[in-house]
């Protein structure tokens, strides 16, 4: 199955080089943008993608609205063989979908040949409340 984790890894995807970014700054109108905002967008739009790949799916194999008491049904059934063949059903509808995208944006021109390809991003934890940002995450704690 197509998950985040196969979107972050760069599976099929690549990029400009960041030196060859890093080289357009000769001109002084324009702003060379990080490696860590590249990353960080990366990820929200890799984030996005999963949502809209598990709405067109719920829509594909016509999944009841969450919260519906049909919903509801469907997920206390979940472990019995029913629900197991419409898990496996749905991870295989998730899955073509998302091939066929990219098969889609590979006909669109943006093939991986097209450019070099780049270093899978770093995985970094998310943060879930909004709070201090830490400097350093190998400092030491002095409590």
């Amino acid at each position: 199955m197509l998950g985040p984790s196969t979107w972050a890894s760069g599976a099929g995807c690549s990029s400009v080089p960041a030196s060859t970014v890093a080289g357009v700054s000769d001109n002084q109108s324009v702003v060379t943008v990080p490696e860590r905002v590249l990353d960080e967008l990366a990820q929200v739009l890799i984030d996005r993608i999963d949502q809209l790949l598990d709405r067109v799916t719920d829509r594909a194999v016509g999944a009841p609205p969450p919260g519906s008491a049909a919903w509801e049904l469907e997920w206390s059934a979940r472990d019995t063989a029913v629900g197991r063949a419409r898990v496996a059903e749905r991870s295989r509808v998730r899955e073509e979908l998302a091939c066929r995208a990219c098969a889609g944006l590979d006909s669109a021109g943006f093939t991986a040949s097209a450019v070099p390809a780049r270093h899978a991003p770093p995985v970094r934890p998310r943060r879930t409340k909004p709070g201090r940002v830490r400097v350093d995450e190998a400092q030491l704690t002095f409590f």
